[in-house]
């Protein structure tokens, strides 16, 4: 375990990105923890889906009627997330009121003035696939969007995002026609990955050598076009095959 807090919190988050939780636990962790130094009052994340909008995913500790009016945004709507994506920087706002007076829609009386509104490009291959939206009650230190601290948030984050747009992507693909290509035994296999089985375990099970079982796997990977077992399970279960 090392003793740099920063490096650990990363640490930890990269554990949670590796758990695969919903955006509202992925957020909730990021605020209680990863960014406890900042004293984190609240996250969203918007993931771009749709040429042209942003698509609000998740968020913790702000109140769902004011979130749900952006739950689906233009990216021209005046907002610190959308003007993230847009100009691809991040945007600090030192204080309430410097945030009203640019977005004045976003006015809350009841909003501490001392409260830190901070948005985050979130980019894959030097495109911007998203945006995260924080707000601090501590004030982040000179040089924080160029720090490795930062670096490491957001390209965790955009791990998360990818993984997140890879899940939608295999449950919407319709593979029925692929399945036709399944034979028997790999049926049979695949039924396993349902059971967690490990390669030796299923081909105990099955009666076969490991390795036979290996390759059947590689090609059950190719019909579905993924690489994991899980999303193999998925994918079955959507084309009906068990």
């Amino acid at each position: 375990m090392t003793n740099d807090p920063a490096a650990q919190a990363l640490a930890d988050l990269s554990v949670t990105v590796l758990n695969d939780p919903s955006p509202d636990l992925f957020l909730s962790h990021l605020s209680m923890q990863t960014l406890n130094s900042l004293d984190c009052r609240g996250a969203i994340l918007g993931i771009v889906q749709r040429e042209g909008f942003l698509d609000l995913v998740g968020y913790y500790g702000y109140d769902d009627a004011l979130v749900d009016p952006y739950s689906r945004m233009p990216l021209w709507t005046p907002m610190p997330i959308t003007d993230a994506v847009r100009s691809g920087e991040i945007t600090i706002f030192h204080k309430a009121s410097e945030l009203q007076k640019k977005y004045p829609h976003l006015s809350d009386p009841g909003l501490d003035e001392n409260t830190t509104t901070i948005s985050f490009p979130i980019k894959y291959r030097n495109t911007v696939i998203g945006a995260l939206g924080i707000t601090v009650m501590k004030a982040p230190k000179n040089g924080f969007e160029k720090d490795s601290f930062t670096e490491g948030l957001i390209a965790l984050t955009g791990l998360y995002i990818r993984n997140l747009l890879n899940k939608k992507a295999v449950n919407e693909r319709d593979v029925t026609s692929n399945a036709k290509a399944l034979t028997p035994r790999q049926k049979q296999i695949i039924e396993l990955f349902d059971e967690e089985l490990t390669t030796d375990q299923m081909a105990d099970r099955l009666r076969y050598s490991a390795s036979t079982i290996k390759q059947d796997i590689i090609k059950i990977y190719g019909i579905f076009g993924v690489n994991n077992r899980q999303a193999v399970v998925s994918l079955a279960k959507k084309a009906g095959i068990f």
